[in-house]
């Protein structure tokens, strides 16, 4: 009979480590996955809005040289990022590839018009007022029209700002999550040896030493959980960085390293400072307080 409790008991004590193995290392993945992204928010958020494109369309009366000035002048401007010509035989020229078929030997002319596509500057994407700017760029006599995406311009300004708070949200909600977690993995493991801990006490050993095999044996889970997490996070960012080249200027081996200690720490910390509230708990209780 005291062998199957016994076995219980230490049944139960490993069922408890291993929760705090997964815990630990379901903490690790998720806060590594959020630092990936919140230390690249502002690499995406500076390439939406330096993709976003405002085409000038010219007038077919515009003769080159003055196509060329005004480019020049585009260029000097401390907001524009970069201008691009594309003539109406290049605009021709793609639409023939995308369409597989010749409309020009169809209409007998060429319909589409000269364009300048403009991209700006991230930086000023919020300080310049858009539609402000493409009214004055309307005012060009060279100008027939600008055309840009209004939608993506409402969306960048309406949704991309809240985004960095959604993550903040969800980092601190994820760091709850894996603190409660492992806090009451620890707190159950610490309670199913609380009378060995004051038979202990009360045989005469110090607090430091009563604490020091819980502290060791929770911090060397946590190790392990945490070398599993970040190989299987550092995995996902090779193989994204490998399929994806976009992906490869947004994550440095800089950054990785440092998620990989940041996060390691959090965790590592979270198990020192809950086994030893815990352990000094059921230390400093008196003995009939053990059977509540």
């Amino acid at each position: 009979m005291k062998l199957k409790t016994e076995t219980f008991f230490k049944n139960r004590i490993f069922n408890y480590k291993l929760s705090i193995f997964f815990a630990s290392t379901f903490s690790v993945l998720i806060m590594g996955i959020l630092s990936v992204i919140y230390i690249n928010y502002d690499s995406i958020n500076r390439s939406l809005k330096e993709n976003v494109s405002y085409n000038l369309v010219l007038s077919d009366s515009v003769p080159e040289t003055q196509i060329q000035q005004m480019i020049k002048s585009l260029v000097l401007m401390d907001s524009v990022k970069s201008v691009n010509f594309l003539s109406k035989q290049n605009s021709a020229d793609n639409l023939i590839s995308d369409l597989g078929q010749d409309f020009l030997s169809l209409l007998g002319y060429n319909p589409l018009s000269n364009i300048i596509e403009v991209k700006f500057f991230a930086d000023y994407f919020n300080t310049i007022d858009i539609v402000n700017k493409m009214d004055e760029f309307s005012l060009y006599t060279e100008v027939e029209s600008v055309v840009y995406d209004k939608d993506i311009i409402d969306i960048i300004e309406k949704y991309l700002e809240k985004l960095s708070i959604i993550l903040s949200v969800f980092a601190i909600f994820f760091l709850l999550v894996a603190f409660t977690l492992i806090n009451s993995n620890i707190r159950l493991t610490i309670y199913s040896e609380r009378f060995r801990i004051k038979t202990m006490q009360l045989v005469g050993a110090t607090k430091k030493f009563i604490q020091k095999p819980f502290i060791l044996s929770n911090l060397t889970i946590t190790v392990i959980a945490c070398f599993v997490g970040n190989t299987f996070l550092a995995s996902c960012i090779y193989f994204l960085t490998k399929n994806y080249d976009f992906i490869t200027n947004l994550i440095t081996v800089y950054d990785s390293v440092l998620i990989f200690v940041t996060t390691s720490l959090v965790n590592l910390f979270i198990s020192f400072f809950s086994t030893w509230i815990f352990v000094r708990k059921y230390l400093n209780l008196k003995t009939d307080d053990l059977y509540k």
